[in-house]
């Protein structure tokens, strides 16, 4: 009935993929190599699963906001099916930055920058820029900050995106500090 029935067959295989294949036997000469991929991309998977588990279970900051996005990413490309850890980076990304909002106390819109961009001054603000909180860039602005049409329809669709490092910085306009994540705006 399957590997699931009867964990001996696991067993069996591995024992067998490690034995000298006969060379007049095509299968069983394939049969090896390609357990040896299955075990790696075992041991890739449980590693990766590892690390989102561990990253998950500590109380994360603002800091921890590039890690997070990485492991995201590293998931989506690992074809790994566990919807479940996508679905609880996802979470952790987006309380990390609903937490960073929260810190700014100012309810004053003049003070957080809303209304006009703070950039061109042309349209009204879409966008809030975190650590810092301030809502003062609009779409054109990021769109243009962004250097990357993906990016921007990733970031609307989302309603979040990571700088990460090596990627050219981004300045909140209000107040020059280096932007980590660009948050569309709940006005």
């Amino acid at each position: 009935a399957g590997v699931e029935a009867d964990p001996h067959i696991v067993t069996a295989a591995a024992a067998l993929s490690r034995t000298e294949a006969c060379s007049c036997s095509r299968w069983r000469s394939e049969f090896g190599p390609v357990w040896g991929w299955l075990v790696q991309t075992k041991t890739r998977w449980d590693e990766l699963e590892g690390r989102v588990k561990a990253a998950l279970a500590k109380n994360s900051t603002m800091a921890d906001s590039p890690i997070l996005d990485q492991l995201l990413q590293e998931l989506r490309a690992s074809s790994v099916a566990n919807k479940n850890l996508k679905a609880d980076i996802k979470k952790r990304i987006h309380s990390i930055a609903s937490a960073a909002i929260a810190e700014d106390d100012s309810d004053d819109e003049e003070e957080q920058g809303h209304g006009m961009c703070r950039q061109c001054g042309r349209y009204s603000t879409s966008f809030r820029c975190l650590p810092c909180g301030h809502a003062c860039m609009c779409k054109a602005c990021v769109r243009h900050s962004l250097h990357n049409q993906d990016a921007f329809d990733k970031l609307l669709e989302t309603k979040l995106h990571m700088i990460l490092p090596g990627t050219p910085p981004i300045r909140c306009p209000e107040c020059e500090q280096a932007v980590m994540v660009i948050m569309l705006s709940e006005q």
